[in-house]
């Protein structure tokens, strides 16, 4: 039976965990606060305060998914904790990392990217993403475009807002359900230092999908401003089809 440690059962964690149970994965995962499972060895675990004994029975496994993002705690303790975390993989002969990025380390100009697309913005997580390129394990990187899904939708923090920018700038966004199973596909074809983008092929511009998601979920109506030249930002995720065969279930942000 294969092993994996899912540093970060949050929103994106738990339901891949509760996945990889259904493939038959021993599944081991951690929490800021002491919490339990059933199925699960959950532990306590704290990017800022931890130390090499407390993590290895955590990474006694065959993987690891880093799943922490950079906003839950500040920039030196995230970057200097998930390097001692890495390091302490490393030590314990874990076989194979997968870190949970984010295309927001992308510039933010007009332009089509790719995973080839070499320039990234000076962000914690790019920097990271940087220094797992160097290191002696198997790291698969997964930049994860704006996630929607099961309780999470960004027209929420939206409705009812008036003057709005970016009308006519086209979406980036992906689900839920297509991060649990890209992570999944990785793991079963682990090949050494991998970067993929995952974002749904379909990119409506904000004011026509968030207007739309608006009405659906009947929320008050938002107000853009109108603009002369939208930023046409658009973040390719198809490189993993074409790479790994992987199929979006949700293609079209509309059908989120």
């Amino acid at each position: 039976m294969k092993s994996i440690a899912i540093i970060g059962l949050g929103w994106l964690g738990m339901p891949l965990a509760e996945r990889l149970l259904e493939k038959g994965w021993h599944v081991k995962g951690s929490k800021r606060q002491a919490a339990h499972h059933p199925k699960i060895e959950i532990y306590p675990f704290d990017l800022s305060d931890f130390s090499s004994e407390n993590l290895q029975p955590l990474l006694n496994v065959d993987a690891v998914v880093i799943n922490i993002p950079p906003n839950k705690t500040s920039t030196e303790n995230y970057l200097d904790g998930t390097k001692r975390l890495v390091q302490q993989a490393i030590s314990q002969q874990v076989k194979q990392l997968i870190f949970i990025s984010t295309t927001g380390v992308l510039p933010l100009q007009a332009g089509t990217f790719d995973e080839s697309f070499a320039t990234v913005r000076s962000t914690p997580t790019a920097l990271l993403e940087q220094w797992l390129q160097q290191q002696p394990i198997a790291c698969d990187i997964l930049r994860l475009g704006g996630l929607v899904g099961k309780n999470r939708h960004p027209v929420h923090s939206l409705a009812g807002k008036q003057n709005l920018s970016g009308a006519g700038q086209p979406v980036n966004l992906v689900h839920q359900h297509d991060c649990v199973r890209a992570i999944e596909l990785l793991l079963a074809t682990s090949n050494g230092q991998r970067l993929f983008h995952l974002v749904a092929p379909q990119h409506p511009t904000r004011q026509d999908y968030y207007g739309a998601m608006a009405k659906k979920f009947g929320l008050p109506d938002l107000q853009f401003s109108p603009e002369n030249q939208p930023l046409v930002r658009i973040i390719s995720g198809e490189n993993i089809c074409r790479e790994l065969g992987f199929e979006y279930l949700y293609p079209d942000p509309f059908s989120f």
